[in-house]
């Protein structure tokens, strides 16, 4: 699970009748024994927090002050991030004898003396911030909130607010909720706290958040709902109806994108990571056949590799992920297979201890994953499948069959495109069945149409989850470009059988094959001007670049070019110029 801080409230949250019961402390005292990490998030006064408890052995941080001073008990230090009080708000506030309390960084009255300690602000001509909680008045440098602090307190502790699941119960909290994740309000909250919370809780105060955390060590939580900015649009139903799952059922479960070659598995996986990183999560890709190039144009997104280079040392890219939390797209496509799986190995040893510290990053693609996961079994496959025991990897493959059974019996939910094969059907609908998950007999694996799949759903937490069956990508569009294998048509060598072969219109053979767009581009000059006529009348050209280089623009350049009539010289010019254009064009987005 990726929920691995937890910001927990005092009054009213942690307590009940304004005590932490022994209960509770037990099962604080469990939660970070398990690795979890706990930051208080309180409005009380930094210098009453010894008096409620050992806060300080069992927090890495005490958002104290409703944000306005943090303490880092590891480290003994204080801050107040948001500066503090002005001296002159400070003595003004002490001349109204209204009972205002001090702490390091704010003051704190009562109803009905909000109205005078507004007046003694303006007087002074100072900045302040006035935030109320059940009575409570709360005079916060500007800046100040519950939320801030916690946002603040993260980023210098090197964790992530996506990882963060809040609970509390009154209005102070409302800006906690929004860093968090996942908000949960204890069944005493305010009305508007529980209606602004992801879940709401049985039970009420300490009783309530000793019981979901104790759920939570066994990676339980209630249902909770699926809030619009965690919403990830897989498209809509064949009635038209949209389907959306909460991110969480990506960041905590296991997906499987299966379907033969060139059926839209690697589009649809674009589509998910798009959306994940809009909302600020972390991804890493591993990319063997440098297909996710173009995911760089999302902003704190690298593509590290290409047709040029293999990607940097393991220990540099583990620790961009960990201190820069920048997204990673690893291209392996320079590598042989050989090379591809002792990177990645190399690499999930050092991910496994950064997500157990860190929790990041937090959704992983392994794309091409037969060419990783051995259907025997072996130490790569053992340690592939150790780093999915806690949930978040999404696994691609047009080779089910070839996966290792322990890993298909990992797999919480399927996305399933057209499969060619009879074969490839009976071996999905069974492994379906055996996870008790629905396939209708009316599906035929064989006959989904482009831009279609089958979605198969198994268990989840999300209130509403919609429901298994045939998903329409029609009115779905990709924010980056889709790159497919470009690294086989600019520079590797294609198959034998893919490159092209160059004939006169009398039939001998006229210069080596063209192995690649790159070779293509270099022979074109050298060509005798019948042999480009010839392929070019024929739709050669046009045919080859489409279907195998997939370039379509280029294929309706060269088309357009054959229509304009132009004179030898021209001609071969205009050709050469233009292959050369969308070579340079392409070869700069790697």
């Amino acid at each position: 699970m990726h929920l691995k801080i937890l910001a927990l409230d005092f009054d009213g949250t942690l307590t009940n009748d304004g005590v932490v019961e022994d209960k509770t402390w037990e099962v604080l005292r469990m939660v970070k024994e398990a690795g979890y990490v706990l930051i208080l998030v309180t409005g009380r006064r930094l210098a009453v927090i010894p008096e409620l408890g050992p806060f300080d052995e069992l927090c890495e941080a005490i958002v104290a002050e409703n944000g306005a001073t943090i303490y880092y008990p590891l480290i003994n230090r204080v801050e107040t991030p948001f500066g503090k009080l002005a001296d002159e708000v400070v003595q003004n506030l002490k001349l109204l004898n209204i009972g205002v309390e001090f702490g390091e960084a704010i003051a704190a009255t009562w109803t009905p003396h909000d109205r005078a300690v507004l007046d003694s602000i303006a007087k002074t001509g100072y900045a302040a911030t006035l935030e109320y909680n059940k009575g409570a008045v709360m005079v916060l440098p500007p800046g100040a909130t519950k939320g801030s602090g916690l946002k603040h307190a993260l980023a210098k502790l090197g964790y992530s607010t996506r990882n963060v699941l809040a609970c509390g119960d009154a209005e102070n909290d409302r800006s906690m909720f929004e860093q968090a994740d996942l908000s949960v309000a204890v069944s005493n909250a305010t009305p508007n706290i529980r209606n602004l919370a992801d879940l709401v809780l049985e039970k009420k105060g300490g009783e309530g958040c000793r019981d979901m955390l104790a759920n939570l060590v066994q990676n339980k939580i209630p249902p909770y709902r699926c809030q619009p900015n965690r919403r990830i649009n897989l498209g809509n139903t064949l009635k038209k109806d949209p389907v959306c799952l909460s991110s969480f059922n990506f960041l905590d479960s296991n997906w499987c994108i299966a379907g033969s070659s060139g059926t839209g598995k690697t589009w649809i996986a674009g589509l998910i990571l798009e959306q994940l990183l809009d909302m600020g999560y972390q991804v890493c890709v591993i990319d063997p056949e440098g297909d996710y190039r173009s995911i760089k144009a999302v902003p704190r997104t690298i593509v590290f590799g290409s047709a040029y280079s293999p990607p940097p040392a393991v220990s540099d890219v583990i620790t961009l992920l960990e201190y820069a939390q920048i997204n990673i797209i690893l291209d392996l496509c320079q590598y042989n297979l050989d090379e591809k799986r002792d990177y990645v190995r190399r690499f999930l040893q050092a991910l496994g201890g950064l997500r157990a510290r860190r929790g990041v990053p937090h959704w992983f693609l392994l794309d091409e994953a037969h060419y990783f996961c051995q259907w025997g079994g072996d130490s790569l496959s053992e340690l592939i499948m150790e780093n999915a025991r806690a949930g978040g990897f999404t696994f691609i493959t047009y080779q089910v069959e070839g996966l290792p059974e322990a890993l298909l019996n990992s797999i919480d939910h399927w996305i399933i495109t057209k499969l060619q094969h009879e074969r490839e059907t009976q071996h999905i609908q069974n492994i379906l069945r055996e996870q008790g998950l629905p396939v209708p007999p009316s599906i035929q694996f064989g006959d989904i149409p482009k831009r279609q799949f089958y979605l198969s759903m198994g268990n989840t937490n999300q209130q509403e989850p919609p429901q298994s069956g045939i998903v329409s990508l029609d009115q779905m569009s990709r924010t980056t470009p889709h790159v497919r294998h470009l690294h086989k048509y600019l520079i590797a060598p294609l198959p034998s059988k893919k490159q092209f072969y160059f004939h006169t219109e009398h039939g001998e053979a006229a210069i080596k094959p063209a192995a690649s767009l790159w070779e293509f581009s270099q022979i074109l000059p050298l060509l005798p001007i019948d042999t480009i006529r010839y392929h070019l009348e024929r739709k050669d050209f046009e045919r080859w670049l489409r279907d195998i280089i997939k370039n379509d623009e280029l294929a309706h350049q060269l088309r357009k070019i054959d229509n304009r009539m132009l004179s030898d010289k021209v001609l071969k010019q205009t050709l050469c110029d233009t292959v050369n254009y969308h070579f340079g064009k392409q070869q700069g987005s790697i």
